[in-house]
């Protein structure tokens, strides 16, 4: 198998710490508990573990990658609601901090919910 024609692993967080795992085959949706909110009272909902087809994880990877090109929408550190991409690829693995307020993180966000609400 030729490495560089081998999809991509992200994980992104969103804004409430809600945990994705993207490949080119499955979306995992890890959802906060109450317990390790920061509220203490957010609920996540439940875990969701589902296939994606080629044409969902192109658009979401396309979506991530314009989130990671746009400099502009990126910050030094996480913050509350700011968004959070993990690149896991061969052996390194790259973050990136998005703003709360960014467009980028506004799109993935709405996209990963209807992926794992379908």
């Amino acid at each position: 198998m030729d490495l560089k024609s081998t999809p991509k692993l992200y994980n992104y967080l969103d804004g409430n710490g809600n945990k994705y795992i993207i490949s080119n085959e499955l979306i995992e949706y890890i959802p906060v508990k109450p317990s390790f909110s920061s509220s203490g009272v957010y609920n996540g909902g439940d875990y969701i573990k589902k296939e994606i087809n080629q044409k969902q994880y192109r658009k979401l990877a396309i979506s991530l990658n314009a989130a990671i090109k746009n400099k502009k929408s990126h910050i030094k550190n996480r913050v509350k609601i700011s968004g959070l991409i993990i690149i896991h690829e061969e052996n390194k693995e790259e973050i990136y901090n998005l703003s709360p307020d960014s467009e980028e993180r506004a799109q993935i966000e709405n996209l990963l919910r209807i992926m794992i609400s379908n």
